[in-house]
């Protein structure tokens, strides 16, 4: 047997032995009734991207390769963008397109599983010097948003809100957006924090303290398709959650360190030739194997150093987050690490600061007490105000937030100090100013009624002081703002389980503190209306609308809350042009929606609305527990609640209707009263001017 033979007859070995290799290689059994499922893919990496080879990768693509595999089913990519994605998938062209946000809004256009498959929050990323430090800071730039999304939705609610004059982009893709904030074409871009990791260092940009709106994240179906696909999806991600080593896991952490794309090795396909090569011919496969496990060692540290970086990106975020933090080991409660704004904030050095154990911060008269609060913290997370006493002895008060954290192995819990000492000694001095108005009122108008000739000036300094306090009041409601943001976030991240699963009494906490946040914020924001209306700063945004269409709105909001409080809802509702403040309008009416299905147990509440010649009236009839007599006097007033058998029940802070009557009477010239049978129920009417042409408002016009 010549040479040439001896080669063929070695390859043809080689291609028989490792042939039953190829044909196990994840190849699912042939089955007759295959399903055939058809997905969207669009261009948001790690989440969902077209890799280099232009196969569909990502978070979303592993899991539902995972349970297609399971299932097996055909899967069929179509690709294009976010846009074609949802027309496509509104016209029943695609059985699933990943990676959408759920809304009551897009419930009504498609069907949604229900265990999320990720929890994302939006973030603005800026070209490093922006100073971009807080929402506020983007008043009057343009700011680049993927069009047709929720963080497009959100973040125009959010920006009118604050009342900022934000240019808003809408573009195609991410890709594009971070291209356009790199050339210099828009100031700030907005994407989910996946993305924003794993690209904005390549486009020369960071990150901002600028989030917002965590959302739960899908795959969703055509409305009317049926659900077996979704309750399948719905029964693997149940499953894989409650097992960390699944795939659901493994793609978590395939996907979400920054820059880390695991590919699999081109020389693993050849694993069964080179085994054949290495049974035929030993030293040659023993050479051939040795450079290949050389490579693999070099992808594996190149892999090593990535995941390394990633790290230290988040030991950036830490060192260089603008408000003091440390981090300190349970039990022992020793320091293990503080950020850079907590050494030049205290004035310790990184090293002594990490030679104090927790107490060491605190004042004597507080060191008991802290280091027993401190063991019961397990599992919770905190909020609280203490004192912390600096390196050169200084003494300030500070609003502390907590919770637990792996640490490098530590069982550790991570805190944020805000200092608010300066916040309470003008706390008190507003308190002492008050306690002494009286007084000083009194021996003001003494005066006065001697010196005619200055009533006029000592006036206009009395309105000048309250306005300034409406003003502090607004503008300290705006820095509270940011941090609740922040807490009402965190707390749905780790309630979605998008850290890990959580325990039910993990999950009952969490509850309490997302609802905490909400209602606070809620109230901030309405102790912002009460202060800019009363310091004269609340602007008037003038523009024509449909009575119908308003109407309409109110009821799309607060429907859902009638029906699962089991309340019947009619409507009465009319269509009439009216040219007023339509977003003013429509907050007082919610307002009053919102008090009548708080105080209605059971029964029903009627909205009507109609046009009485140049004036619009709405009206809102409620069975509810009605108003006695005695409390209708308190009904508009501020921080004041009526007595009633559900006060105990039903939340409220005594602005809501305060609010209401400032909008409809300062801002909108009309008027709101109420008409009442005690135990039978209470009608709230608001009637405005149709035409802003009829009255003259006092607000600032816009």
């Amino acid at each position: 047997m010549n040479g040439a033979s001896v080669h063929t007859t070695l390859r043809l070995l080689v291609v028989l032995i490792a042939l039953p290799a190829f044909c196990n290689l994840g190849i699912p059994p042939a089955r007759a009734d295959v399903r055939t499922v058809t997905v969207g893919v669009y261009e948001d990496a790690p989440k969902i991207f077209t890799s280099e080879s232009g196969k569909p990768s990502g978070i979303f693509i592993d899991i539902i390769a995972q349970i297609a595999h399971q299932e097996g089913w055909a899967l069929r990519y179509v690709h294009g963008t976010w846009a074609q994605g949802l027309d496509r998938l509104a016209k029943g062209e695609i059985d699933l397109m990943p990676d959408v946000a759920y809304t009551p809004e897009r419930e009504e256009l498609y069907a949604f599983h229900k265990v999320p498959v990720l929890s994302v929050w939006s973030q603005v990323y800026a070209r490093k010097g922006s100073g971009i430090q807080s929402i506020l800071d983007l008043n009057g730039k343009r700011v680049a948003v993927l069009e047709k999304t929720i963080q497009f939705e959100t973040f125009t609610r959010l920006a009118n809100g604050f009342e900022l004059k934000i240019t808003l982009v809408p573009v195609p893709d991410y890709s594009t957006e971070f291209r356009m904030v790199a050339d210099g074409k828009a100031d700030a871009g907005i994407t989910n924090r996946f993305y924003g990791l794993m690209n904005a260092r390549k486009f020369g940009l960071e990150d901002t303290p600028v989030m917002f709106d965590p959302a739960p994240f899908f795959f969703a179906a055509p409305k009317n398709a049926s659900r077996d696909l979704l309750d399948i999806i719905d029964r693997h991600l149940a499953e894989m959650k409650k097992d960390p080593r699944s795939a659901y896991y493994a793609a978590l952490k395939r996907w979400t360190s920054e820059e880390v794309q695991f590919k699999l090795p081109p020389w693993l396909v050849y694993l069964g030739l080179v085994v054949g090569v290495v049974l035929v011919m030993s030293l040659a496969g023993s050479l051939v194997l040795k450079r290949k496990v050389t490579a693999r060692t070099r992808e594996l540290n190149r892999i090593n150093d990535d995941l390394r970086a990633g790290e230290q990106r988040y030991r950036h975020l830490f060192e260089h987050n603008p408000a003091p933090m440390l981090i300190y080991q349970r039990g022992s409660l020793e320091m293990l690490a503080v950020n850079d704004a907590f050494v030049n904030h205290y004035g310790y050095s990184r090293e002594e600061a990490l030679k104090l154990i927790l107490t060491d911060l605190y004042p004597d008269d507080e060191k008991e007490k802290i280091a027993t609060v401190a063991a019961g913290l397990k599992g919770h997370a905190y909020v609280g105000e203490w004192h912390h006493r600096k390196a050169d002895g200084t003494i300030i008060t500070i609003m502390v937030r907590s919770h637990d954290i792996d640490y490098w192995g530590h069982n550790a819990r991570i805190a944020v100090i805000s200092d608010v000492t300066e916040m309470k000694r003008m706390e008190a001095d507003l308190r002492q100013a008050n306690e002494t108005l009286d007084q000083k009122v009194h021996e003001r108008t003494v005066a006065l009624e001697q010196k005619n000739d200055e009533l006029a000036g000592a006036n206009e300094k009395l309105k000048e002081m309250d306005r300034l306090k409406s003003m502090f009041i607004a503008s300290m409601s705006h820095e509270l703002r940011t941090p609740l943001n922040s807490v009402i976030g965190y707390s749905s991240i780790i309630m979605n389980e998008w850290l890990g699963p959580v325990v039910p009494e993990q999950r009952e906490k969490l509850a309490i503190v997302l609802r905490a946040g909400k209602h606070l914020l809620s109230l901030i924001n309405d102790v912002i209306d009460v202060s800019k209306i009363e310091a004269g700063q609340l602007d008037v945004y003038v523009e024509e609308f449909d009575l119908f269409d308003l109407v309409a709105d109110a009821v799309h909001q607060l429907e859902p809350d009638m029906r699962s409080k089991g309340l019947a809802f009619a409507v009465d509702n009319v269509h009439a042009q009216l040219r007023t403040d339509r977003r003013r309008l429509l907050q007082a009416l919610l307002n009053v929606l919102s008090n009548a299905m708080k105080y209605t147990v059971e029964g029903s509440v009627h909205l009507s609305a109609r046009l009485d010649g140049r004036w619009a009236e709405i009206a809102v009839c409620d069975t509810g527990i009605g108003i006695d007599e005695q409390e209708a006097d308190k009904i508009f007033k501020p921080f004041v609640r009526i007595e009633s058998p559900l006060r105990g029940t039903v939340p409220g802070t005594g602005l809501g209707l305060y609010l209401t009557h400032k909008l409809v009477g300062e801002i909108l010239n009309g008027t709101i009263f109420f008409t009442n049978n005690t135990g039978q129920g209470t009608t709230f009417t608001i009637r405005v001017p149709a035409d802003v042409g009829s009255a003259v408002y006092t607000g600032r016009k816009q």
